[in-house]
């Protein structure tokens, strides 16, 4: 069984065709989490707009990684790596799945090569995967799959997985865009370790030695947020929080944020949350234990 993980059931929209070597699932996914699972076989798994993501996986070992991120967004997840994912809100979703064995030969036959080993990469663009993922949904939303378009998208796909996502024994992993992982991991735990301080855009490129153009453009490539959003999105997090403890002033949340004011902190959790704080806490004492 391929299709594991769902929480909630399928749309009953959805759409499956199984090719040589292949499978596809397309549908407009409702807001849902996919529970930790593996596959046996590669996972591709692409949102479409208006995609809104978090993903958790353990590449190596029991080490857990999470991303999140908003807009198009491109998952390749090799086999037998535990992952999980949160669709944050409806979006159209392509999961292609593909067998060991077929990309083996292919990369036999394309980079003459007997072993493959596929990078882990979660939430990044890649426009050509999205295109791909596209037609096969356009392809699909009549109910129907030809299967000569479908083969031709999916061997194409595994030439940029070949291309772009595998690695040869003794070489470096190639690069995917966005600031890489050892850097969008810095400028993540800096911003966590003090949400009061400044978290300015000089600031934040400033630790992984860009100039704030350059890293704007890398940490939206990484993340699908602006450093100004992604920053905004974790300090209303930690407010969430802290909203749980009755007795903590909203004045001295805003503070411990790193909002301005209280006024600002206020209309941000409102644009982020859709609900006052005030009305936010409240739900939160309204609701059975």
């Amino acid at each position: 069984m391929i299709l594991v993980g769902a929480n909630e059931p399928l749309p009953e929209d959805h759409f499956w065709f199984d090719g040589e070597g292949f499978s596809v699932y397309a549908a407009k996914q409702p807001r849902s989490t996919w529970q930790e699972h593996v596959h046996d076989c590669v996972q591709v798994t692409v949102g479409l707009e208006p995609a809104h993501m978090h993903a958790e996986w353990r590449a190596t070992g029991k080490l857990r990684q999470t991303k999140e991120f908003i807009g198009n967004a491109v998952s390749v997840i090799p086999a037998r790596v535990p992952h999980k994912t949160l669709w944050q809100r409806r979006a159209a979703l392509i999961h292609i799945y593909i067998r060991e064995e077929f990309l083996l030969r292919l990369a036999s036959d394309i980079l003459q090569q007997d072993s493959l080993e596929l990078q882990s990469t979660y939430l990044v663009r890649d426009l050509l995967i999205e295109e791909l993922a596209r037609s096969l949904y356009l392809e699909s939303e009549g109910g129907h799959l030809n299967a000569a378009v479908a083969s031709a998208a999916v061997m194409t796909l595994c030439v940029r997985l070949l291309r772009a996502y595998s690695v040869r024994k003794g070489e470096a992993a190639y690069a995917t865009g966005g600031l890489g992982p050892t850097r969008e991991r810095r400028v993540r735990e800096y911003i966590e370790a003090d949400l009061e301080r400044d978290l300015s855009l000089q600031s934040l490129a400033g630790v992984v030695g860009l100039s704030p153009q350059h890293f704007a453009v890398l940490f939206r490539e990484s993340t699908g947020f602006t450093p100004h959003q992604y920053v905004n999105h974790r300090r209303i997090a930690c407010a969430q929080e802290l909203l749980k403890k009755a007795d903590v002033p909203l004045i001295e949340i805003s503070m411990q944020c790193g909002f301005s004011s209280q006024s600002q902190f206020i209309t941000t959790f409102r644009k982020l949350v859709g609900m006052t704080p005030g009305r936010f806490r409240s739900s939160l004492t309204a609701s059975p234990s």
